[in-house]
């Protein structure tokens, strides 16, 4: 996914060879960095205790390291937003890692969507909603989890997640077709073991 305000200027490979020696360049690149961590960690760390705040850590570390690998990038045909999801991927797993040794994990907290809410009762429904995308995510595949996540909270393309995990276009959106199937048969089987209990 291309950054809004550098989508016409050049590829995020490109700006970030040419950021090392460029200062407002790479604050556009590192804003850029910024805004995709923060979706990915977002997406990834929502379920979690203080999962708003715990995804802005882990974005800020995210960005530090991206800044800090930048000297040693190599553009080999791979895009830059698989270099920051290899980076990202690895600072989510460890907070996830620290966030169930400290037996902190709580699914109801939900991420911040940013709107005012109506009423009490349409926020209590959001949560439960929230709540119950995050468990149904949470029971995917690791594999697939990771594709949606991209996918979806990344913006990213077919062909730019298939190069970040390996896979082709095509098996990318294979994929996501089956993450997404599973999810309406996982979440139709809640909705049918909740009208039983109902009943």
């Amino acid at each position: 996914m291309p950054p809004s305000h550098l989508a016409g200027e050049a590829d995020l490979s490109d700006l970030a060879h040419r950021a090392m020696g460029d200062s407002e360049v790479m604050d556009a690149l590192m804003r850029d960095v910024r805004t995709v961590s923060h979706r990915y960690c977002r997406a990834r760390l929502a379920g979690y205790r203080d999962g708003g705040q715990l995804a802005d850590d882990v974005a800020q570390e995210i960005c530090i390291a991206v800044f800090q690998a930048l000297p040693r990038f190599e553009d080999q045909g791979v895009p830059f937003e698989a270099f920051v999801y290899a980076i990202g991927s690895r600072k989510v797993a460890d907070a996830q890692r620290s966030a169930y040794r400290s037996r902190h994990v709580l699914v109801e907290a939900v991420p911040d969507l940013g709107g005012a809410v109506a009423s009490a009762e349409s926020e209590v429904l959001d949560r439960f909603e929230a709540k119950d995308v995050l468990e149904l995510l949470d029971s995917l595949p690791d594999h697939l989890r990771e594709v949606l996540v991209l996918r979806v909270a990344m913006g990213l393309s077919a062909s730019d997640v298939g190069l970040t995990m390996g896979m082709t276009a095509g098996a990318v959106r294979i994929a996501q077709h089956r993450a997404l199937q599973r999810l309406r048969e996982l979440h139709r089987a809640r909705e049918a073991t909740r009208g039983e209990v109902q009943a």
